[in-house]
Order: structure tokens, then C-alpha cells, then sequence
């Protein structure tokens, strides 16, 4: 490499500079790249074409040429600007000019397509925020955000066989409420859309843009247990069978039993060993799959060495309340691991009568979703696809990458903006197209978008 008369490097190797401009030695009349700074230059003058005049069809010749200035950072950590000189012809018969076909980019744009296409690329990648594809690429978060405005449509999905519909607190949501609504193919595993509210009018505005024989052909429908989910189920898809989530089902029971802990705990004198267990270690009644044959570990408050057993056995004798609670607990969490389609209803009848049988009030509201869901929760042993029961398991997976784009994002107010990225990101059939147009999805921070509108 040497010096050059601009003060930067010469770059010798000219095939890797073709390659990174996407032309060819026959295209090109001149070519010239050096470094300055970390900013590679590239000056590029292409042959000279025949050209017939756009406005009458006659012939022309060339009349110089029009220095255009193109961002292309094509090396990880160098900026790169193409020093692109446009022939200018002029038609012999009209006397009117006009430029050559710019092979980098657009008319009147700045960016080169390969800078473009690489920006869509990464917005495909939800662990990219806007502020670091722009540092990536050396261009603005405002340029990022118009190319996933312009670039991305997201035409009417068609509804799959099985749906899915669940949840996502945000500040994104409608007024009309606090969550957005995240549907879901349950059989391609990917979300068809997002909807800035979940409430049960606009969700039958929403599907009441379908025809019927379309929303005939949807034959499960998974749902946690909100009501008005139900409501928009019965009316929208009339040939469906709704299951709900077990794991809401499992969550209320969870939480149920901890009420009933904390209640007989805080009847427990302060520091005595029933509260210090019921404090310390209600993990063991709690959870699962846990050793409980571990290495026994000295306790100070009981000053020996005890095992995760030795302390769930002891947590048992604290309360006959707590022990009866706990085997209900165990009962029901038995049936949702072990149940099939053939015996879950006989199995959850008798479920229903135990716990209607219980003394323990704290169980009581879990005793009524027993009743009020059963059809559903017998419906959610279904297995259409594989072993897989009918669940929402997958919109829990994709709520859980959404809040951590949120969190990557520092937060996110533009609805429109959000849906587009997302759904570019995790529906496969969700795609982008460049072309010349830009136009902007720039939102008041205060404006609720009608997700009908959407």
C-alpha cells in the first residue's frame, strides 16, 4: 500500500474492491479505493454505454459526468463512501440530458442497496436494537426506522387450524386497554399477528374481517382463562374446541396453596420452627423435581444437619390444613402430567368432588374454575399435533423473547413499528421489499392506534 495525493491508502487489490461495489472489470472505465482514517473511499467511473433518449428514442452522446456521494460501509468497523461520477448523455435529437442507471442505489438516495439490504437483515434480529444497527451500519436510528416503515407490509394473515391467543402488558396497548394481544399459529409455531388490545369488542371487530367459511376451518383454539376470550371464541369459530392453558390452570392452584401457607404461617408465633419453615424452605412444597435425597447440610436454626426430605417431612407435621392442602395440590398437579384424552374427564370429575369436599376456603375459587372451565381444561388433553397437548406454551415462549426485545429496546412506544419488527423477525412468512419509496410510521407517543385499523 502507498500514500496517495488525498492523504489516505491506496488499496491495490482491485477484484476485492469489485466485489465489494457487486461490479465487474467490463463495467468499469475507472477505479480507484483508498483508506482515510477507518472511512474507505472508493472513486468509480463506469464505461461509457449507448444509450437511446428516455424522452424521444433518438440518439445521444456523453456530456460529462456528476460526482454522486453513496454510503456503502461494506467492512465490519470501517465507514465506506462511493465517489460515484454518473455519465451525463445528451440526446442529439431532443437536446435533453439524463443520467445513467445508477447500479448502486435509488435516484436520490444516499445509501447503497447492499447497505439497505443489510439494515432489513438485522432488523430481523430482535437482539439488534435500532440504535445498534445504526451504529453497525453508520447511519441514523431515524434512516433504521424508515427503511422498516417502508420496507415491511403486513398483509391479513390466514387464520391456521389451531390458534392460539395470549397476552402481553405493554404501554404500546390501546386505550381500551393494558395489553397487547399475540396470536398464534399452535401447529407452525410462529405468531401470525399482533393486536394493540385485547378487549373482547375489538377482538370481534378484528375477526369479523374474516369471512366465515374461512373462520369455519379454525378447529382448536388454545386460551388462558379471560373470559372474553371464550366469548370471541364461541362466536367467531364455530366449529372449534377450546382448550385452556394447563399452566394457568396449575398457576391458580399454585397460587391458591400459597395462600393457604402464608395464612397458617402468619398464625405461627414469630421465630418458632413452624414459621421459620413455612419462611425459609416453602420452596419444598412448591416445586417439583427436586433432590430431595441431597447431602444433608448443617441448619443453625435447628442446630443438626437435615436433608431437603427431613425438612419437607417436618413441613408436613406443621398444620393437618397445610398437609391436606398439599395433597390436593399434588392430586391435581398428577392428573394435568398424567391424564389422556380417553380418562381425563372421569379422572377430573372426581378432582372436582374432592376439592368441592374440602374444608379449605382458600381452594374454594379454584374449585369454581374446576367447574366453570371443565369442558376446556378436558379439551386442552387434546393431542392434534404429535404428543403435544393443547396449550400456550409457545405464546408464553414468544411473550418472553417480546418483553426482552422491549428491554432492549429501552422500551417501545410506536405500536406499528413493533408489529412490523416482530413479525419480520419470527413469522417466516413475513418478508421485506426495497424500492424507492420511503414513507414513515412516526406516531404521537400519546396516540392509541385502533388495532382494527391496523
Amino acid at each position: 500500500m502507498a500514500l496517495n495525493t488525498k492523504g489516505g491508502i491506496n488499496i491495490p487489490n482491485k477484484d476485492f474492491t469489485t466485489a465489494l461495489l457487486n461490479l465487474t472489470d467490463e463495467e468499469i472505465e475507472h477505479l480507484e479505493s483508498f483508506l482515510i482514517k477507518d472511512t474507505f473511499h472508493y472513486h468509480v467511473t463506469l464505461k461509457l454505454k449507448r444509450h437511446d433518449c428516455p424522452y424521444c428514442g433518438g440518439k445521444t452522446i456523453s456530456h460529462g459526468t456528476k460526482e454522486k456521494i453513496i454510503h456503502h460501509p461494506s467492512l465490519i468497523d470501517f465507514d465506506g463512501i462511493i465517489h460515484y461520477y454518473a455519465r451525463r448523455y445528451l440526446c442529439k435529437d431532443c437536446g435533453k440530458t439524463f443520467f445513467e442507471k445508477n447500479p448502486f442505489t435509488f435516484e436520490g438516495f444516499t445509501n447503497s442497496y447492499a447497505v439497505i439490504n443489510r439494515i432489513m437483515e438485522q432488523l430481523g434480529n430482535l437482539d439488534l436494537s435500532f440504535s445498534r444497527i445504526a451504529n453497525l451500519n453508520h447511519i441514523s436510528i431515524n434512516t433504521v426506522q424508515l427503511y422498516l416503515d417502508s420496507y415491511v407490509s403486513i398483509p391479513q394473515p390466514f387464520l391456521p387450524e389451531s390458534l392460539a391467543i395470549d397476552e402481553l402488558h405493554s404501554k404500546m396497548s390501546a386505550s381500551d386497554s393494558a395489553y397487547l394481544c399475540v396470536l398464534i399459529d399452535n401447529e407452525k409455531r410462529y405468531p401470525i399477528d399482533i393486536l394493540n388490545s385485547r378487549s373482547k369488542h375489538n377482538l370481534n371487530r378484528y375477526f369479523d374481517k374474516y369471512p366465515k367459511t374461512q373462520r369455519d376451518k379454525v378447529k382448536f383454539i388454545s386460551i388462558d382463562m379471560w373470559q372474553p376470550y371464550k366469548d370471541v371464541a364461541l362466536r367467531q369459530f364455530k366449529n372449534c374446541k377450546i382448550a385452556v392453558d394447563p399452566f394457568h390452570v396449575v398457576k391458580n392452584l399454585c397460587d391458591s396453596f400459597s395462600r393457604v401457607r402464608i395464612t397458617i404461617m402468619n398464625q405461627c408465633p414469630y421465630g418458632s420452627d413452624a414459621y421459620y419453615l413455612l419462611k425459609k424452605f416453602h420452596f419444598l412444597l412448591e416445586k417439583s423435581n427436586l433432590n430431595l435425597d441431597n447431602e444433608p447440610k448443617y441448619n443453625q436454626h435447628f442446630k443438626r444437619k437435615l436433608s431437603y426430605r427431613q425438612l419437607k417431612e417436618m413441613l408436613l407435621e406443621v398444620n393437618e390444613k397445610l398437609f391436606d392442602a398439599y395433597h390436593l395440590k399434588s392430586i391435581y398437579q398428577f392428573f394435568n402430567d398424567s391424564a389422556t384424552t380417553d380418562n381425563c374427564e372421569a379422572w377430573l370429575n372426581k378432582l372436582i368432588i374432592s376439592f368441592q369436599s374440602s374444608y379449605i376456603s382458600e381452594y374454594r375459587d379454584f374449585t369454581n374454575l374446576l367447574v366453570n372451565w371443565k369442558p376446556e381444561i378436558i379439551n386442552s388433553f387434546l393431542r392434534p399435533y404429535g404428543d403435544r397437548k393443547l396449550s400456550n406454551a409457545l405464546a408464553e415462549s414468544i411473550n418472553a423473547r417480546l418483553r426482552t426485545y422491549i428491554s432492549v429496546a429501552n422500551g417501545f412506544h410506536n405500536f406499528i413499528r413493533f408489529r412490523k419488527r416482530v413479525l419480520l423477525a419470527l413469522n417466516p412468512k413475513i418478508t421485506y421489499s426495497i424500492s424507492s419509496v420511503i414513507k414513515s410510521d412516526k406516531v404521537s407517543k400519546t396516540i392509541k392506534t385502533d388495532p382494527y385499523l391496523v
